[in-house]
């Protein structure tokens, strides 16, 4: 397993173009997109909880069959072997991370990658109001769930102080997610898209492509 950590705090915020390339012995690469994010207890958090269940959050590695998300969806013909790629929202403190991680063959993880960026460059022209309406229950659902447990209380609590500088209930938690519209959807997915990543891959990268060629 690799762990790859940056001493940077700051992320898209002009400081151009930033990725890393890692070769290691093996057929599986792994490959993580990101800029910078929101932090924990602002309703910008929530929007992109909303973004990152519209794209794709969680699961294990895919093969094919069955309903799967949008980034799955988009990858899946591209690919042989077992993949996986799915949104990411992390929110510390003062700010945080957004973006893909992806994990697949590498001869095919180019391909995930540039299929799963063009899932969250179609975000910029919004979402239908039964597909944003599924994300909001996602999101609750995830954050309920989190609420619910001991591991997980400390990152609730700071995720249900919206703006009131103090822990809010479920239901004003559920309140907040239902009152983000379609339009703070794609102004959070414009400035996203926008930002310039952090690219870092792991594993056979040969096919792995430029950051400039996700432009």
């Amino acid at each position: 397993k690799a762990v790859v950590s940056t001493q940077s705090g700051h992320y898209g915020r002009g400081t151009g173009m930033q990725e890393s390339q890692i070769e290691a012995s093996g057929n599986g690469a792994l490959a993580m997109c990101l800029v910078e994010g929101a932090a924990a207890g602002s309703q910008d958090a929530l929007v992109l909880g909303i973004l990152k269940h519209l794209a794709g959050a969680g699961g294990s590695a895919i093969t094919h069959g069955g309903s799967h998300s949008q980034l799955i969806s988009a990858a899946a013909p591209y690919t042989q072997s077992p993949f996986n790629t799915q949104c990411v929202n992390i929110n510390n403190v003062n700010t945080g991370m957004f973006g893909l991680s992806i994990s697949a063959a590498g001869e095919e993880i180019g391909d995930v990658l540039k299929s799963s960026y063009g899932v969250m460059i179609g975000l910029n022209d919004g979402v239908s109001d039964q597909a944003l309406e599924t994300a909001k229950n996602k999101l609750k659902l995830e954050l309920l769930s989190a609420y619910e447990s001991n591991l997980a209380v400390r990152a609730a609590t700071g995720l249900e102080s919206i703006a009131a500088g103090s822990p809010s209930s479920a239901s004003q938690l559920c309140g907040a997610i239902d009152s983000i519209t379609n339009e703070e959807v794609i102004e959070a997915a414009k400035k996203i898209n926008s930002s310039a990543p952090i690219l870092v891959s792991y594993g056979n990268v040969e096919s792995m492509p430029l950051q400039r060629e996700l432009q």
